[in-house]
């Protein structure tokens, strides 16, 4: 992971899961990009005065947000990040995050996204998009290098993805616990998940094998990664484009509203 960008809701402060991206980037060596997004211009109803006097507040909004490059790289630096970059971009978010996505390694978002709400949209799209991406709850407290990573494995696609993706900082981990799930697909058993980190070079630990359902995948995942102590957890994310519907499937969706934990997803 060289490349790291992270969303920052604002310009002049900045909030915890900027600061998480920006200790994960020291620790994995990586550069950091800053994006902020403004909403798009658009007509503004009423006087020609008041319309007049929105548009120029908008632009002069936008001229301080593209100044704080200035502050950003001055407060990464503190941190230890050596290579930052800021970069402004003006219009819907989704679509912003999807084109600087295909470009980063990893896309850090703020976690605990309720469910239906626009910050679980726009986790959603995001990793629709194909982007790996890094929920982290603004609460969160822990630093940037992974200590404990605990890797929930169901045999999906998308949980294969998740673990492929998390590799370089698995690596790194001093401890990796893996909660997988027992099961059978296509008349042979689910492809071996620990051998394959270790393998890889990725220190597991310990390891727990569930059978329950889907429905409390959430409150087991949840749990295992408390009584484990980790401080990240792996996981693939399931959902689709559904209109009407939310993206994210139910499992998905509460690991992201609940966790106290940044969440490494791959959809």
């Amino acid at each position: 992971m060289r490349d790291i960008v992270v969303h920052s809701p604002g310009y002049r402060a900045w909030h915890g899961s900027v600061r998480y991206a920006a200790q994960l980037a020291v620790s994995m060596h990586a550069t950091l990009t800053g994006l902020f997004i403004a909403p798009p211009s658009g007509t503004v109803p009423g006087p020609a005065q008041l319309a007049a006097e929105m548009a120029a507040y908008a632009q002069d909004d936008l001229h301080q947000a593209m100044l704080a490059g200035r502050d950003f790289a001055a407060w990464a630096g503190q941190l230890g990040v050596t290579d930052t970059y800021w970069q402004v971009a003006i219009g819907q978010a989704p679509d912003a995050l999807a084109t600087i996505g295909d470009w980063h390694d990893l896309l850090v978002l703020q976690g605990n996204a309720s469910p239906g709400f626009p910050d679980e949209r726009l986790v959603a799209e995001a990793l629709l998009s194909g982007a790996t991406c890094f929920a982290v709850p603004d609460a969160n407290h822990a630093p940037g290098p992974v200590v404990h990573a605990m890797v929930a494995w169901n045999g999906s696609t998308s949980s294969s993805r998740a673990l492929h993706a998390a590799l370089p900082l698995l690596r790194g981990a001093k401890v990796v616990s893996l909660l997988q799930q027992a099961a059978v697909r296509d008349g042979g058993r689910l492809p071996d998940a620990l051998a394959h980190l270790r393998a890889h070079g990725v220190p597991v630990a310990a390891v727990e094998t569930v059978t329950g359902t889907d429905e409390d995948a959430s409150d087991q995942v949840l749990a295992y990664a408390s009584d484990t102590r980790a401080d990240l957890i792996v996981m693939g994310a399931s959902g689709r484009p559904r209109p009407g519907e939310r993206p994210l499937g139910s499992t998905t969706g509460a690991v992201l509203a609940r966790s106290r934990l940044p969440v490494l997803l791959k959809h």
